[in-house]
């Protein structure tokens, strides 16, 4: 039995003596995955004793009759091949140019979901449990969650069973695409199955999506590194008012840890009215449980939180904790929060992180055994290396540059694959890559571990388990632990990329059974200095200027990744403005360069010429004593220039400094909820200098005073000098303490931007 695209081609080259054969398609090689399976499978278990060709013969008939209930053109011509006898069509008489066929090895369309078949009479006794909801009482929401149920079974075969049940209420026309369903899962280890896919629409009729019509969506694998199925299907009848229900199974028959550890996420992105989580395991079982960041009560349904204890149910064999949550509001991104911000119940089955350790250390043995070419490879990277350091750092920029490839299903999610096959593939994940650095560095006698990192997120002392989604490298060089993480090609050695800073983490050293917490950043080292020269002596043109910047920690890092990006099809934007503004005017590039994104052991530079407009503009006298400048060069006799031939009418021209900022602080303006998440957590220190060169035969009438902000999560300082009789300068000094600030820290941080956005609008004042 051959149900798959080109399986007739297939079947043709197998039929032969003593073969009967079973194919979804005859000469014709179709866009669309075949349907047949699903009917296949129903007719094998209705009558299993069946003849081969009677059942090939009443497949040919269910796979016609799915097309004709449908209305759809049929993509698909079951074919039965009995011996050495002509192929036969068990479908009906093929078409002329039989529908949606392609040229072998053309890509093929996307499938069309199945149509609905829609069911009378009463209702099932779940539908009497749910009542609808009134719009008006979700007025910002799109749809609601009413009812949410998810049952995990906890054993060994199979390994965890699940059952997730929602019904969702659709409020607004924007809520229709909730009827749009993507579910992962992870064959062959684990299996899906869909038992209730139905929309109860508005005027009460019951429309249901046959489950075994859904269809499959796959991405190509790499090798070894294999990507994840999907189940993908559209629930008809999708209006406002209706409401949808969704229920499916899932079993993993051999979970890829000994034990069980899982995140289940508690955050929607709309409403949910009434929750339940069910977890079921072994009586003598470890457990393990904690909320993280307890989901939030409506406002508009005032209650406790949510507690952290579930109601604990025991019989002879298994114990059962169930939470239970009502009325939870929506999820809401915000824009500059800090990552993982959902709520979430953590399980673990593991008895502690010793044992955790162990296990790692187990499945992960000999992935960094040395072989000849890696010992031939780091010898190689290493001549010349004086000391253990510049071996360290020359092994880090190469295996820094190898190409990234996301994370593989099955156990190849856990453990490195070894060190010698991504060495010959130039490419791995970041257990890949820290696995490779490490065995390298052993071919140098320099020791290295591997280190599980929850990037982006947390683990916790007290829920052993895998909470890591990243691994990266702990190397003792001078008798200090040193963090490397080679998985971003743009990041130095020295630095930690961002998600890792801060976070705790399990070194895998046969000796290590508790979490280590990685450094949090130092301001020193995240730094960007800015100086430019700007010719202002024609104020009435385009100002020409030359810009100049170095970067240190993640200004270097960000600015490398936004060459990266703008390589090529952005070349003319100047890069600095990826990532900061202007803080007045507007900035014409001419002409730039940079140090390449490729070159780690390089400090990155940008240069740029080109021309600045809006930075000057001209007062009349009468006009310029009514402003601030016009006003104290009036008052200011050193200042004054109207007892100088020909100056006491001239126009004063008003000039701003050429500074820069980073484009988020204007965002991070906006009323929020969340605190402040700046700069990807890190500190930042700016220093910018610029020398403006006025006009021949100028006089100076006004120099801003001193501004800055002494204390707080923002510290700031702008001052302006005077270098010569032509020749201003205009230096700014900027130190963000962290960015990532608290709730109580962030109103703070807004003030101090609005008082140094206030700050910069201030300018100096001359007349020609």
């Amino acid at each position: 039995m051959l149900i798959f695209r080109g399986s007739g081609s297939f079947a043709r080259q197998l039929a032969g003596t003593q073969r009967d054969i079973l194919s979804s398609e005859a000469d014709t090689m179709f866009t669309s995955d075949p349907v047949g399976t699903a009917l296949l499978l129903k007719l094998v278990r209705a009558e299993p004793a069946r003849s081969f060709a009677d059942l090939a013969q009443e497949f040919g008939n269910a796979v016609a009759s799915w097309y004709k209930d449908r209305n759809l053109a049929r993509t698909e011509e079951p074919t039965f091949w009995a011996e050495e006898q002509p192929p036969r069509l068990l479908a009906g008489e093929a078409t002329a140019e039989p529908v949606g066929s392609v040229e072998s090895g053309a890509e093929p369309p996307p499938s069309k979901s199945a149509k609905p078949e829609v069911a009378s009479g009463e209702l099932t006794a779940v539908w009497k449990e749910i009542i609808r909801v009134e719009p008006q009482q979700y007025p910002e929401a799109d749809a609601v969650v009413l009812r949410q149920r998810l049952n995990y079974t906890l054993a060994t075969a199979p390994a965890i069973a699940t059952e997730q049940e929602e019904f969702v209420q659709i409020l607004t026309p924007e809520g229709k695409h909730f009827g749009d369903f993507d579910i992962s899962y992870s064959p062959p280890s684990e299996d899906i199955s869909f038992l209730e896919c139905e929309v109860l629409r508005p005027d009460g009729k019951l429309a249901r999506l046959d489950p075994d019509a859904i269809r499959e969506a796959q991405q190509e694998s790499m090798g070894d590194y294999h990507l994840g199925h999907r189940k993908v299907f559209s629930l008809p009848g999708v209006v406002p008012g209706a409401v949808l229900h969704v229920r499916y199974r899932t079993e993993w028959k051999d979970f890829p840890l000994p034990h069980i550890s899982l995140e289940i996420p508690l955050d929607e992105e709309v409403p949910v009215r009434e929750a339940e989580i069910q977890v079921s395991l072994p009586k003598e079982a470890a457990f393990h449980f904690a909320l993280e960041r307890s989901p939030t009560a409506l406002s508009s349904h005032p209650q406790a939180p949510p507690s952290p204890d579930p109601a604990v149910t025991q019989s002879s064999y298994s114990t059962t904790y169930t939470w239970h949550f009502e009325n939870l509001e929506a999820h809401e991104p915000e824009l500059l929060a800090a990552p993982g911000r959902h709520s979430s119940l953590l399980i673990s089955t593991f008895p502690d992180w010793a044992d955790f350790a162990q296990w790692y250390g187990r499945i992960s043995r000999l992935t960094d055994g040395v072989t000849p070419e890696l010992q031939a490879k780091a010898t190689e990277l290493t001549k010349g290396a004086q000391t253990d350091r510049e071996k360290v750092l020359a092994l880090y920029n190469y295996v820094t540059g190898l190409r990234y490839v996301a994370v593989p299903m099955g156990v190849n999610s856990f453990r490195p694959h070894g060190a010698a096959n991504v060495l010959e593939n130039q490419f791995g994940d970041c257990k890949d890559k820290a696995n490779l650095l490490n065995t390298l560095l052993h071919c140098v006698n320099i020791e290295a571990r591997l280190v599980l990192v929850p990037r982006f997120s947390q683990a916790h002392d007290e829920i052993p388990g895998l909470a890591f989604n990243h691994a990266i490298s702990r190397v003792t060089l001078g008798g200090q632990n040193v963090w490397v993480d080679t998985t971003d090609d743009v990041c130095r050695f020295g630095m930690l990329p961002p998600g890792d800073p801060g976070r705790k983490v399990l070194v895998i050293d046969g000796q290590t059974s508790a979490l280590t917490q990685l450094p949090t950043p130092d301001p020193k080292d995240h730094r960007l200095r800015l100086d430019g020269k700007m010719d202002c002596s024609d104020p009435q043109v385009p100002l020409p200027i030359t810009l100049s910047a170095m970067a240190f920690g993640y200004p270097d890092y960000e600015l490398r990744a936004a060459a990266q990006e703008t390589k090529g099809h952005q070349a003319s934007l100047p890069l600095l403005a990826a990532r900061f503004r202007p803080a007045s005017g507007a900035f014409a590039l001419d002409k730039q360069s940079a140090t390449s994104a490729a070159a780690l052991d390089e400090n990155f530079t940008w240069h740029a010429e080109g021309t600045f407009v809006g930075l000057a503009s001209l007062m009349d006298s009468g006009l310029a004593k009514g402003t601030s400048e016009g006003s104290k060069a009036q008052e200011e006799s050193s200042l004054s220039t109207d007892h100088l031939p020909g100056t006491k009418n001239s126009p004063v021209t008003l000039l701003h400094a050429p500074f820069w900022l980073p484009r988020e602080w204007d965002l991070a303006l906006n009323r929020r909820k969340a605190a402040l998440f700046l700069n990807e957590g890190y500190p930042l220190t700016l220093d910018e200098e610029f020398e403006l060169v006025l006009p021949a035969k100028s006089r100076l009438l006004d120099l801003p005073p001193v501004s800055e902000k002494r204390e707080g999560p923002l510290r700031w300082r702008i001052e302006w000098k005077q270098r010569g009789e032509r020749s201003l300068t205009a230096l700014f000094h900027a130190e963000l303490a962290s960015g990532e600030t608290s709730a109580r820290e962030t109103p703070a941080l807004q003030q101090a931007l609005r008082e140094l956005f206030a700050g910069m609008s201030s300018s100096a004042a001359f007349r020609r």
